[in-house]
């Protein structure tokens, strides 16, 4: 995905599941549809929600490629891998008695390769709303893609 297409991707994401109406619709939604189940994958629940570049299809099918992609990376729990932390972390915290909010944000890789998952009271410097925080590891891509591109192709 180019990057000015991943701030407006995490801006969905953290209006999908914002304070107030956001958080309550999307607790609604997992009663009433399971949306994050292990039955689902990640990139089905987001394409269910209509998460992603909308104008692009090719960067949307990029987007689905990353989120695929977390199955291989780890998670601040041991045992699952990324991909999974993250449907869990989000079908547990929506089926709780009172879910925060949820601020998505990312990390790179070379910080740590997986994806980070806490309560947070610091997620956003201007508000007093606690969150859930979901930090997702993100790697630079390299400017030169056709370069990028030759090498795969010869290796």
């Amino acid at each position: 995905m180019k990057d000015v297409l991943v701030g407006g991707t995490l801006d969905d994401l953290n209006q999908r599941f914002g304070p107030v109406d956001g958080i309550k619709e999307m607790a609604a939604l997992q009663k009433a549809f399971g949306v994050f189940s292990p039955q689902h994958s990640l990139k089905d629940s987001l394409a269910l929600l209509n998460i992603g570049p909308v104008e692009n299809w090719s960067e949307r099918r990029g987007w689905y490629k990353y989120l695929e992609s977390l199955k291989t990376l780890p998670s601040d729990s041991g045992s699952q891998n990324a991909h999974d932390r993250i449907v869990e972390a989000l079908k547990s915290h929506l089926e709780s008695r009172d879910p925060l909010p949820v601020h998505f944000t990312a990390h790179s890789t070379a910080h740590n390769p997986g994806v980070l998952i806490s309560p947070s009271k610091t997620a956003l410097a201007y508000s007093t709303q606690d969150f859930l925080t979901i930090s997702l590891p993100m790697t630079a891509v390299e400017k030169d893609r056709g370069k990028r591109r030759a090498g795969s192709a010869s290796g």
